[in-house]
């Protein structure tokens, strides 16, 4: 596939040459022109007036001629167009439908028992927490807030590099977003809202929480793509820094789970062996596969753009011998072919054993060689589910699994149909053969029409390079599979399929993890607390002053309570001082009796029980 910009009018357009349908279509469009010269000067007569005209004076019938070529080409031209995205769609389809099968059952896997230690906490267990008005928000929209013009400004050029969804590899505006981070106020990472301070979070686990897999590992914790074990100033760079494997690394001293190894491998094979089937008809030549490595730059859609090494292998060192061929037409040869699947092998993870090329050899025609892969995929999740590896998913959402495989074997096969069944012979040599002819019919419509030799032509040049530029363009999109450069960019869509393979080994979200029962302990004593004042506000004050003071409503006697806290500060006050006043009579009563008391029983009688006077005493 050509990639291209659309520069100002199109004009870098122009100077593309291998793969253009203009270019190609020069060589009959000079042809028609130099013939239109040769008509001009050697057989058309000048009339009265000088001018040059033909013998017949009638061009109708020439004009609906070249009308009926005109037909042929845009319909073969518009069928080409259709077959070309019709392609397209079944290649992202079967490979979506394929990567869901293998998602799903990664997800199903990481659900079996063996796992069971290392799961994050289910909100299935902790119904209580939705009471407690927590939130689970990565950031608060208040605390982006910005002051002043400048603030809002460090604030976007510091979240442009620190929030994009690809890492920016430019060190300068990395180093300034760090530097707008250390000075600004704004926290990105935790809310300081007071409105929004309770959010349930946790610690994040980087390493899709592999590290606690093992907790008597004698190594300590150990994951794949992150090191549980390293300095922090090790963690921030595995953070900060762009690493290649993604999450296929072994940084963290593990590899991933074999389960998920196994499965990544066995889907990128299937894709890979479907892949080179579509781009390969001819039996018997070299269509190799090749181990991919993960971190490596895409593989360019267009191979004039691929390094110099794989353009030497393919024939394509010296552009100029490179054009020659294709404008020939001796670029799709089956020795040319041939050189270019083998400069541009198709990887799949981990590479291919012998064992697996001994089979795929023996599976006779490409069909054959798709079906056995896609047998050795379903075989392998169906095994391991029926050993336990999918968990305790049932039986009718595991049967999704080997649906999504089967819808993907249909579109595989679209794409095949696509391959395999060209353009209808008829049409294609029908087409072909009148518009060859406009070679010679096109000058002969413009000698009645233009009596100027020169701009004749010019006019023909024109005419029948747009022309056989249609028909060319048809030729190049009828077969989107093998038609370099202008076919459809399987390495590089292969290349994305594995990189979503590798996905996997992430292991499960790193915000998932928190402390459920800790939350809820602190959620209840804030219930209570918010309980409480919730019924201290609704209370009378006065009762709240006797709760406080410590005072019983039996004490208080016959003191006259409001009835409302809507009674005002007068009725409050008034109370009180009637309050101190029955104290201030009860102390003189009790201190009137102890003296009565005293004087008959001696001071060392022990005081009578509740502070009551004895009646005998009396």
């Amino acid at each position: 596939m050509i990639d291209y910009g659309k520069g100002v009018y199109g004009l870098n357009l122009l100077l593309r040459f291998h793969g253009s349908a203009v270019w190609k279509a020069t060589i009959p469009g000079a042809l028609a022109a130099i013939l239109y010269l040769l008509i001009a000067y050697l057989w058309m007569e000048r009339d009265q007036d000088g001018d040059l005209v033909l013998p017949f004076n009638h061009p109708y019938a020439i004009g609906v001629f070249v009308t009926s070529i005109t037909f042929l080409i845009v319909f073969r031209a518009n069928n080409g167009y259709q077959r070309y995205w019709e392609a397209c769609g079944a290649v992202h389809h079967f490979m979506s439908k394929w990567l869901d099968a293998v998602i799903h059952t990664g997800v199903y896997h990481l659900q079996c028992d063996h796992y069971k230690t290392i799961k994050p906490p289910s909100y299935f267990d902790y119904p209580n927490l939705n009471r407690y008005n927590l939130k689970r928000e990565r950031e608060c929209a208040k605390d982006l807030e910005a002051s002043t013009p400048v603030a809002a400004r460090n604030l976007r050029n510091r979240r442009r590099v620190e929030k994009s969804v690809d890492f920016v590899k430019s060190e300068r505006k990395r180093t300034k977003a760090k530097a707008i981070r250390q000075e600004s106020c704004h926290d990105f990472h935790r809310c300081q809202s007071v409105k929004h301070s309770h959010r349930l979070e946790g610690p994040a686990r980087f390493d899709g929480n592999w590290g606690a897999r093992f907790p008597d590992d004698p190594f300590g914790p150990r994951a794949t793509h992150y090191n549980p074990n390293g300095e922090d100033d090790e963690k921030v760079a595995l953070l900060e820094n762009d690493i290649p494997e993604g999450f296929a690394s072994t940084k963290g001293g593990m590899t991933p789970a074999l389960f998920l190894q196994e499965l990544a491998h066995l889907a990128s094979l299937l894709c890979a062996v479907a892949m080179c089937t579509l781009r390969n008809d001819m039996e018997g030549i070299e269509n190799p596969l090749d181990i991919y490595r993960v971190g490596e730059p895409w593989p360019d859609p267009d191979p004039d753009h691929a390094s110099d090494e794989v353009r030497a292998y393919a024939g394509h060192k010296w552009s100029l011998i490179k054009n020659l061929k294709y404008w020939c037409g001796f670029s799709r040869t089956p020795t040319a072919r041939a050189r270019e699947y083998a400069s541009r092998p198709m990887p799949v993870i981990g590479g291919v054993s012998e064992a697996e090329i001994a089979f795929l050899q023996k599976a006779r025609g490409p069909s054959a060689k798709v079906t056995l892969c896609w047998h050795w995929l379903s075989e392998f999740i169906i095994r391991e589910h029926l050993a336990g590896s999918l968990g305790k998913v049932g039986p009718p959402i595991i049967s999704r699994i080997i649906q999504f495989l089967s819808d993907g074997m249909i579109y595989y096969n679209h794409a095949r149909k696509i391959m395999f069944i060209p353009f209808p012979f008829p049409h294609a040599q029908l087409s072909a053969f009148f518009c060859l002819l406009t070679i010679f019919v096109i000058p002969l419509l413009m000698g009645q029409y233009i009596n100027i030799p020169w701009l004749g032509a010019v006019l023909t040049f024109l005419t029948v390079t747009c022309l056989h530029g249609l028909h060319e363009v048809a030729r190049e999109l009828e077969n989107p599979f093998r038609n370099v450069p202008n076919d459809v960019p399987l390495l590089t869509l292969l290349a994305m399929f594995n990189e979503s393979l590798i996905t996997m080994y992430s292991g499960y979200h790193p915000d998932h993890f928190w402390d459920g029962p800790v939350y809820e302990e602190r959620g209840q004593a804030e219930w209570e607390q918010a309980k409480a004042a919730k019924t201290r506000s609704n209370s009378n004050p006065v009762e709240l002053y006797f709760e406080d003071e410590g005072i019983s409503n039996n004490t208080v006697g016959n003191v006259s309570k409001p009835q409302s806290v809507d009674a005002g500060k007068a009725v409050v006050d008034s109370a009180v001082a009637e309050l101190q006043e029955m104290i201030k009579k009860q102390s003189e009563e009790i201190e009137r009796l102890r003296q009565l008391v005293e004087p008959q029983n001696g001071p060392d009688t022990v005081p009578l029980a509740d502070n009551k006077p004895s009646v005998e005493g009396s």
